[in-house]
C-alpha cells in the first residue's frame, strides 16, 4: 500500500513539472491554473498519504494518549445511616455525566499501562417514608458525584481492536442538597467523601494511527462519611480545640458504569 502511494506521488512531478514551465512561458496562465486545480490539490495530498504510511511503519516509542467520555451510571445496594441508625429501601436514581483520562503505556505493543481518570455525575437519592413505632425514617437529596481515580490497566495491543481490563483506586465526593429524617430527627447532610474501588472492561477501537474510540463496563464500590465538623486533623493540621463532634451520616453503594468515548494518543 505504501509502494502504491510512494509511485502515485512520484507520478505527479512530470505533472508540475510542465504545469510550471508552461506557466512561465505562457501569456494564458489563468486557463493553466484553472484547468489543472484538481492535480494541484491531489498532488500535495498524495505526499502527505505517503508520510502517514512511513510514520505508521514506526511504533510509537511511548504511548500517551488523552479521552473523554460520556458514561452512564447505574447505582445499585445503597445503605445510608445518621449516626448508626439505617434509613431503609434508599435508592439511587441512574445518572448522566463525563469524566476526562490521562494515561500512558511505555509503548504501542505494551500490554501494562496506567491512567488518571477525572468523572462527575448527578443523581437523587431517595428512601419513601417507613414508621416503626414512634421513629419516622426517610430521604430525600439530590447529589453531584465527583470522582478521582487511578487505574491500572492490561491489554492485548492489537492493531485495530485492543480489548481491555483493569482495576482502578480513587477518592469521591458526594455533594448533597435535601434531608434526611431518622431516630435523630430532620437533617441537612454536608457533603460525604469516602474510597471508591472499581473494575474496568473496556474495548478500544483504532480509527487511525493517532485517534481512537472506546466503551467501558466498569463496576463500582463507595463507601463514605459525613465530616463531623471538628476537622480531620493531618500533618499541618489538627482537629478543633473543645468540639464536640456532630451526629453524621455515612453511605455506602455498588453502581454500574457504562462508558463511551474518544481518544487521541501520541
Amino acid at each position: 500500500m505504501a509502494s502504491r502511494r510512494a509511485r502515485q506521488s512520484r507520478s505527479c512531478e512530470p505533472v508540475l513539472k510542465t504545469i510550471s514551465t508552461f506557466l512561465a512561458c505562457s501569456d494564458s496562465r489563468w486557463w493553466v491554473i484553472v484547468l489543472n486545480m484538481p492535480m494541484l490539490i491531489v498532488c500535495p495530498i498524495a505526499g502527505l498519504d505517503v508520510a502517514e504510511a512511513e510514520e505508521s511503519a514506526e511504533p510509537l516509542s511511548k504511548e500517551w494518549y488523552v479521552s473523554g467520555f460520556l458514561m452512564r451510571s447505574y447505582p445499585i445496594g445503597s445503605l445510608l445511616k445518621f449516626d448508626g441508625d439505617k434509613i431503609p429501601d434508599t435508592r439511587f436514581d441512574s445518572a448522566t455525566g463525563g469524566g476526562l483520562k490521562i494515561g500512558v503505556f511505555p509503548s504501542s505493543k505494551s500490554v501494562f499501562g496506567a491512567e488518571v481518570e477525572l468523572s462527575g455525575h448527578g443523581g437523587s437519592l431517595t428512601a419513601p417514608q417507613t414508621v416503626v413505632g414512634n421513629k419516622v425514617r426517610s430521604a430525600q437529596l439530590d447529589t453531584t458525584q465527583f470522582n478521582f481515580m487511578v487505574n491500572a490497566l492490561a491489554r492485548y495491543p492489537g492493531d485495530f481492536i485492543q480489548p481491555y481490563a483493569g482495576v482502578g483506586l480513587g477518592f469521591s465526593i458526594l455533594g448533597t442538597d435535601g434531608h434526611t429524617q431518622s431516630s435523630a430527627g430532620i437533617r441537612e447532610p454536608d457533603s460525604v467523601s469516602g474510597l471508591n474501588v472499581q473494575g474496568i472492561l473496556g474495548v478500544r477501537l483504532m480509527i487511525t494511527d493517532h485517534l481512537f474510540g472506546f466503551t467501558e463496563y466498569k463496576p463500582a464500590l463507595f463507601a463514605g462519611k459525613e465530616g463531623d465538623g471538628c476537622g480531620t486533623g493531618g500533618r499541618y493540621s489538627s482537629r478543633k480545640a473543645n468540639c464536640t463532634p456532630r451526629q453524621t451520616h455515612s453511605l455506602h453503594f455498588q453502581s454500574h458504569h457504562v462508558a463511551v468515548g474518544i481518544g487521541f494518543r501520541f
